[in-house]
């Protein structure tokens, strides 16, 4: 489910990309406790974080990936505290199994957070309780975020 939620973004993407939109990014991170390459599922591919981003690895066998490799890019959160230095000394540790990036930004698993160009916060969608799929709520959920990307990108 959450690979297809964020496999929704790419269709928003590419729909601004047709509106003549270019200047709105996106970048999904999978977080390191959904890391486990150790799990018991009989498709070891499943648990890697190349089949999370949809890579070559991984696309178009595994069926989330049907569509192909993901357009917006991913990356993989790890716990090895190479970003809890300098500035971010207190807001994360190496080993504490939270991985660095999400422990420091608080995030929720689905959560899609929203940054102005330079790199301000503005505001997180939880994904799970604001399905962006089209398909779903009548596609209110999907032309809210798009709305809402539009607008703080006009701000």
């Amino acid at each position: 489910m959450c690979r297809h939620r964020f496999g929704v973004l790419n269709d928003l993407h590419n729909d601004l990309l047709l509106e003549g939109i270019t200047d709105i990014k996106f970048l999904g991170m999978n977080g390191f406790q959904y890391l486990n390459p150790e799990c018991d599922n009989e498709d070891e591919s499943a648990c890697s974080y190349h089949c999370m981003i949809c890579d070559d690895d991984c696309a178009p066998t595994y069926t989330p990936c049907e569509t192909g490799t993901r357009i917006i890019p991913w990356t993989q959160d790890f716990d090895d505290g190479f970003n809890c230095s300098d500035d971010n000394i207190g807001l994360c540790e190496a080993d504490d199994t939270l991985g660095d990036v999400w422990h420091m930004w608080d995030i929720t698993l689905r959560d899609l957070v929203i940054l102005d160009r330079d790199g301000r916060y503005i505001t997180r969608i939880n994904l799970t309780s604001t399905n962006p799929d089209p398909n779903s709520t009548c596609g209110e959920n999907y032309e809210t975020i798009k709305e809402l990307l539009i607008a703080i990108r006009n701000q």
